[in-house]
């Protein structure tokens, strides 16, 4: 008894862990079309529309005679139904293709525009670097040039103070040997004028103005 319970319960709690895991399935039903819907829908998708109204009248003339019984027409075989699908989803298929085929010509114009702009991009780049090292050359030759000057111009530069410290004591010299000129113009006058003095005393001439002054 023990055993058999045992195996109720085991069964029953496996029963209860797959009662969630169950998934239920829709199932489609096909409803299959009638002759004349299927005509008219047919008209329509190859843009007869001509005559689809032909069709429509000589159908319902027909019907209000008594000619035609709708429930002797039947339906449309599901092949039939199902080439119209197919049809349906060609023509859905071929509409997405030509967007595709428009999208990667699209998408083709704008790669070649791409490749243009980054291949003048690239050129342009090329240049700007060769113009860079051309400089950096020039740069580098000049430095090298004004380099070679640099002991010219301190032995200038030493020679332009030279030559102002000699203009400097060239003019102290100058001004010295002026003063010192001038000091020997007032001695020769005042000598001068002694001379003038005694040589008047010594001839005794009485014409001599005692009150005479040097200049």
């Amino acid at each position: 008894d023990e055993d058999f319970q045992f195996t109720v319960k085991s069964v029953e709690e496996q029963n209860e862990d797959t009662k969630g895991e169950l998934i239920l399935k829709p199932t489609l039903s096909h409803r299959p079309e009638v002759v004349d819907d299927f005509l008219r829908n047919f008209l329509i998708k190859m843009g007869m529309m001509k005559t689809l109204d032909c069709f429509q009248t000589e159908w319902y003339e027909m019907l209000q005679r008594g000619i035609l019984n709708i429930d002797d027409m039947g339906f449309v075989p599901d092949v039939y139904t199902h080439n119209q699908l197919l049809d349906n989803r060609i023509a859905s298929l071929k509409k997405e293709l030509e967007n595709y085929k428009a999208a990667s010509h699209k998408a083709g114009e704008i790669l070649i525009k791409l490749r243009k702009e980054r291949d003048f991009h690239r050129m342009h780049h090329k240049r700007v670097a060769q113009e860079k090292n051309k400089l950096i050359n020039d740069i580098k030759r000049l430095k090298k040039h004004y380099a070679s000057y640099e002991p010219t111009l301190s032995e200038l530069t030493n020679k332009y103070h030279n030559a102002l410290k000699q203009k400097m004591l060239t003019s102290l010299e100058k001004d010295r040997a002026v003063g010192q000129l001038s000091g020997l113009q007032a001695t020769l006058r005042t000598m001068n004028c002694g001379q003038d003095n005694i040589i008047p005393l010594i001839s005794g001439n009485n014409n001599y103005n005692n009150n005479s002054t040097c200049i």
